[in-house]
């Protein structure tokens, strides 16, 4: 591998890391996807490991109410 700029910080490496993700090439403290915020990182874990979101809107009020009347 050729002599190349981190894509990061802009430091000269002689054997840059190549991400998994992105493709681009980093130095040795840049070289995790979480170090150079990548911008892939998101994309490949939602598509491993799917949305995870609040589902809101759905309320428990009917259920406590039935048990709550037969204490009445």
């Amino acid at each position: 591998m050729k002599a190349a700029k981190c894509a990061y910080c802009g430091e000269m490496q002689d054997m840059p890391f190549e991400c998994n993700y992105c493709k681009d090439p980093f130095c040795a403290e840049h070289r995790l996807p979480e170090e150079h915020r990548c911008v892939k990182l998101s994309q490949i874990r939602v598509k491993r490991f799917g949305e995870r979101r609040v589902i809101r809107g759905k309320s428990n009020a009917g259920f406590f109410k039935k048990i709550f009347d037969r204490f009445r």
